[in-house]
């Protein structure tokens, strides 16, 4: 399954810590899949990005989290951290269970929801 979603419906932003030392700005799109990671930048002049990760269902999602037995938290290590989401609620159809999610898989995350446009 290929994976689409619109640029113009982001429906936040994820700040990741990698190798503890430094961060990097994820978008965050909804798209065909429950959530989709994406590293935007200008090279040469042009948009580009790059496909962070992504979680295809909720199932997914708990499996990356480590939250289904068997699985590691791929976002609570010593390469990765995820320390910041912020998710429009107007946009995300996702968030509540996005936010559920998080808070069982982590001790310290800093989550924000916000309401931005329609």
């Amino acid at each position: 399954m290929a994976l689409y979603w619109d640029w113009k419906e982001s429906v936040g932003d994820a700040t990741f810590e990698m190798n503890n030392e430094w961060e990097v700005q994820i978008t965050l799109y909804e798209g065909n899949a429950l959530l989709i990671m994406l590293q935007e930048y200008q090279e040469d002049g042009k948009d580009m990005y790059n496909m962070f990760h992504f979680w295809l269902d909720k199932n997914h999602m708990k499996n990356c989290l480590g939250l289904t037995k068997g699985h590691d938290n791929a976002y609570d290590n010593d390469y990765i951290r995820l320390k910041k989401i912020r998710l429009n609620k107007t946009k995300s159809r996702n968030y509540k269970d996005i936010i559920s999610a998080l808070v069982k898989a982590f001790d310290n995350i800093e989550i924000e929801i916000f309401t931005e446009g329609e």
